[in-house]
């Protein structure tokens, strides 16, 4: 039998946004009892760091609104927990944190940041709310296995090549799921899951590059442009969102390839369908009859010039040189020797991009985890397990994820405080 190293009231694996919001919840309401938070990095909140490209996308004012046109995953749960701790909730939290937040206003998403604009604060500020509460970090821990002995859960982990074993009355899945495994994250809350019987939902990478191989992709590399795009699945629209796109080695990245990558993901790494292609769009605010007029009155202006130079004024010099080539027009042929069929192929092209996805990239350059513990078998208003009494579920552990612009932050934080009140 091995010998106990330390017994805590609650335990709480994993020490990122959900972890920690937990902990500090869990404190908060029932100061008597100890806390402790397992994680096995050697620090506290390291995935926030790297939020919002550093600047921690806190929350979204959006929150306020539908709901379940942000989320994927379980209706029922989702809307519970915002109901109980919600973006008014959030946003006083951290005002109480004395973090000031504003909202970005030069998108118009609804995106809240710190004020200023640094996630480290945002972390430091946790980790000093954790340490006046007295809630213990063990770190560089790594969880082997959980049991629960009667009424009481046994945690065998190794710690710098030892084994320890601490015991709770109440244990916190909060190990987030398998994004940026360098942070600390590699899934093993979904193995600790599974080990109780619950059911896990194939984890996919989301918010993740797309793979295929095309033209514009080999000739634009670092290119980054505004476009309308579509996905198509297995012939279906599937979203629409206008965004960056970002031309890579591998195919496509940016902000709003990234926002249309989940079902993507989904479909090509979880149902294994051969069918996926994305169609873009270069003037995301007109369809096609519409830059057909507005290309016509460039070209009555200027009928003298080249097409090349008629489109740098538009668009990136590369870019044009690629998008003429690809539409097998003539650089230097001036707009008014164009053929029909070449401003109609030019014109398809500038609007009707259509390029195959084969794949996505890898959990290395994946912002968020698609997939989980099932809900089916979670207590909707408390997050508890309805297998394991005493077991309960926060962040990206579970089978819910959001959209990007804050929304996944916002699910960690609220889960997080709920599971904390309930214990």
């Amino acid at each position: 039998m091995h010998q106990t190293n330390k017994s805590f009231d609650i335990i709480i694996i994993g020490g990122g946004a959900a972890g920690m919001m937990a902990a500090i919840s869990a404190k908060r309401h029932n100061p008597k009892l100890s806390v402790a938070i397992i994680d096995q990095t050697f620090a506290l909140g390291r995935k926030i760091l790297i939020s919002g490209a550093g600047r921690c996308n806190l929350t979204n004012k959006n929150l306020t609104k539908d709901l379940t046109k942000k989320y994927f995953g379980d209706k029922k749960i989702i809307e519970s927990v915002f109901k109980q701790f919600g973006y008014k909730e959030i946003t006083e939290f951290f005002n109480g944190l004395g973090l000031e937040l504003y909202e970005e206003t030069k998108s118009a998403s609804g995106k809240i940041f710190p004020k200023n604009d640094q996630a480290k604060a945002v972390v430091a500020l946790l980790i000093s709310e954790i340490e006046r509460l007295n809630i213990e970090s063990v770190l560089n821990t790594t969880v082997l296995s959980v049991k629960k002995d009667k009424k009481v859960f046994v945690l065998t982990g190794n710690c710098e090549n030892k084994e320890v074993v601490y015991t709770a009355d109440k244990l916190v899945l909060a190990a987030g799921g398998k994004s940026y495994p360098a942070l600390g994250a590699d899934g093993s809350g979904f193995d600790l899951a599974h080990d109780f019987k619950h059911r896990i939902i194939e984890p996919v990478p989301s918010g993740v590059p797309l793979v295929g191989k095309n033209e514009l992709s080999q000739a634009l590399q670092g290119t980054k442009l505004e476009a309308e795009i579509t996905a198509y699945i297995n012939n279906k629209k599937a979203d629409n969102v206008v965004g960056d796109v970002l031309f890579t080695q591998y195919g496509l990245s940016g902000s709003g390839i990234l926002s249309v990558s989940r079902g993507f993901s989904i479909e090509l790494n979880r149902n294994h369908k051969n069918f996926a292609e994305v169609v873009l769009n270069f003037f995301p605010d007109k369809n096609s009859l519409e830059v057909k007029k507005y290309l016509a009155v460039r070209f009555k202006k200027h009928p003298d010039q080249t097409i090349e130079n008629n489109l740098w004024g538009i668009f990136p010099m590369k870019f044009v040189f690629t998008i003429l080539k690809l539409s097998n027009v003539d650089p230097l042929k001036r707009v008014n020797k164009l053929k029909v069929e070449e401003i109609e192929k030019l014109i398809n092209n500038l609007t009707a991009c259509k390029i195959n996805i084969t794949g996505t990239r890898g959990w290395n350059e994946a912002e968020f985890t698609a997939g989980g513990v099932a809900a089916e078998d979670v207590d909707p208003n408390n997050l508890e397990s309805k297998l394991v009494s005493g077991l309960y579920f926060c962040g990206e552990v579970l089978d819910v994820d959001g959209e990007i612009g804050g929304y996944n932050l916002s699910w960690a934080w609220a889960s997080g405080f709920v599971v904390g009140e309930s214990l």
